[in-house]
């Protein structure tokens, strides 16, 4: 265990300061996505996300990151439509935690108050010591209480930070995509979604009602399922 956390770590510190691309966040992500005790790597992840938007690099730019998330998202809906043939994979379980990545790289991505709230910290030194001088106590990565705290307040963020993010260029123009997105997971199989994913993509889709995509009646009318 102690040596999963370990090679994660170092992929993702990596990866947030643009020395691999953010496409290699995909092999981490497949390699925890069966890992059972996630929530140490999650907090990793959402730190990662963070540290993707606040350092300047090609790797890590605005773009690059919109692509990744793009991406995602197609992942997820591949999988809740089975168009991803899974081995011996509970559907419901992966799909929650691709959602949960989902909403941490939005949270992360939509601005700078949720992450403060969130206790991030735009210093990785701390981390690095502990990695290389000792091993994983209980109050080192992602093991505190409020760590722990902060993963499962990401999904509660979700809807307003992705009304933030799709505020401004130049997400505000993938608008009709993630609406659209949110629509089709809606209308997903019944089988592919867990009780608590349902009701995330219900008040994320509802919080961006008030925008002129969301208004328009072919919109509208799927989105409230008439």
């Amino acid at each position: 265990q102690n040596n999963i956390e370990k090679a994660t770590f170092v992929k993702v510190y990596l990866i947030s300061q643009g020395r691999l691309p953010l496409v290699n966040l995909n092999d981490v992500i497949d390699t925890v996505a069966g890992y059972d005790q996630k929530e140490d790597i999650l907090w990793m992840l959402l730190h990662s996300f963070y540290h993707t938007r606040i350092v300047s690099h090609e790797n890590t730019g605005v773009l690059k990151r919109m692509d990744w998330l793009l991406d995602l998202m197609g992942r997820i809906r591949s999988l809740a439509y089975k168009s991803t043939p899974l081995q011996n994979v509970d559907v419901k379980e992966r799909i929650d935690f691709f959602l949960w990545l989902f909403a941490a790289s939005v949270v992360a991505w939509a601005d700078h108050g949720a992450p403060l709230l969130l206790g991030l910290s735009a210093n990785w030194s701390l981390w690095k010591h502990q990695m290389i001088l000792s091993e994983l106590s209980e109050d080192h990565i992602g093991k505190h209480p409020t760590d722990k705290a902060a993963v499962q307040e990401t999904l509660t963020l979700l809807p307003s930070s992705i009304s933030l993010l799709l505020a401004k260029e130049p997400w505000k123009e993938q608008t009709p995509k993630f609406i659209d997105w949110l629509i089709n997971m809606m209308e997903s199989p019944k089988e592919a979604l867990s009780e608590s994913s349902t009701d995330l993509l219900k008040v994320t889709l509802l919080a961006l009602r008030s925008l002129t995509e969301f208004k328009k009646k072919a919109v509208w009318t799927r989105a409230y399922g008439w």
